[in-house]
């Protein structure tokens, strides 16, 4: 028979196991569903169903906001495959560098809004070679320095598969880790026997206000604006990654204690309040508005008959 401390803290691995499980398997199916009703493929909630032109036509869709909104976006997408290759060999390790950069990503938000009150950190056309959406090699897997100023890749040839493709979701490397206008260099040991191609991003001193710099959130320069539908539908694919990286490593609730919950809450949190809750807000009340003109459409009509 166990001692009652040793029971008590399986029972609470046990309860933070479960709570994971369930909180990744619902936030999975929200991501997968706001990417669907983005992409026109569902009623939201039975209700209404929301093209591309009904989309533009919302008052939050506005082409400036949502110009800012798809590159802030598009730079969490960027950043993510780099916590989920290096930071996670341990459950604890993973929540950390996450948290650090949704962190990093809230305070550039901040200080870039979509509004575009703040000050731009994104100019235009200062990468020669950059090249958007660039398709890697299935054997390529992204790299990155610890230096904040500089930052550098390192495909590794030598890998086998992508991020996602060991993660059996969507290709990350195809999708979002091409969006860096670099251009191989030199080789270099990969320290794990094999060699690896250097590739650094264009940026220029300019590209941050002095102060402003990131651990883990990538900031390259954009010659353009993204596209926001294929964006926000990439970064969903993304998060969901993410969410089943955890998920991979937190098989049992051996690997779940006090530390790893705490940090997954404020992780969940935050993804929930850059992502979800915004969205869910405006789909929600443009759907409401959309049935009450629907509802009063219909009631001339009977109306209409009766009189």
């Amino acid at each position: 028979m166990l001692p009652p401390t040793t029971a008590g803290l399986q029972t609470e691995a046990s309860m933070v196991h479960q709570h994971i499980q369930e909180l990744v398997n619902k936030r999975i199916s929200t991501l997968e569903y706001l990417r669907k009703a983005h992409e026109g493929r569902v009623y939201w909630f039975n209700t209404l169903l929301f093209e591309k032109p009904d989309l533009a036509r919302m008052p939050y869709f506005d082409t400036r906001r949502l110009a800012r909104r798809a590159t802030n976006y598009l730079l969490l997408g960027l950043s993510l495959p780099t916590v989920i290759d290096l930071s996670s060999n341990t459950p604890l390790e993973f929540l950390r560098s996450l948290n650090l950069l949704l962190t990093e990503y809230d305070s550039f938000q901040a200080l870039h809004p979509e509004t575009g009150g703040g000050s731009s950190a994104l100019g235009r056309a200062r990468i020669p070679n950059l090249n958007v959406f660039r398709r890697a090699t299935p054997s390529a897997k992204a790299r990155r320095s610890s230096s904040v100023n500089t930052e550098t890749l390192y495909e590794d040839g030598s890998a086998g598969g992508s991020i996602s493709g060991s993660l059996g979701g969507s290709s990350l490397s195809g999708s979002f880790s091409g969006v860096t206008g670099i251009t191989p260099t030199t080789s270099v040991m990969n320290g794990l026997g094999g060699s690896a191609s250097v590739i650094s991003f264009g940026q220029s001193e300019a590209d941050l206000p002095p102060g402003e710099e990131y651990v883990h959130l990538l900031t390259p320069t954009l010659p353009f604006d993204p596209d926001f539908f294929e964006t926000f539908a990439t970064l969903c694919d993304v998060l969901i990654d993410v969410y089943t990286r955890l998920l991979s490593l937190v098989p049992t609730p051996r690997e779940c204690n006090a530390a790893v919950a705490e940090q997954f809450t404020k992780a969940d949190s935050r993804v929930r309040k850059i992502i979800v809750q915004g969205v869910v807000k405006e789909f929600e009340d443009t759907s409401r508005n959309g049935v009450r003109t629907e509802v009063a459409n219909v009631g001339k009509i009977v109306l209409g008959g009766l009189m």
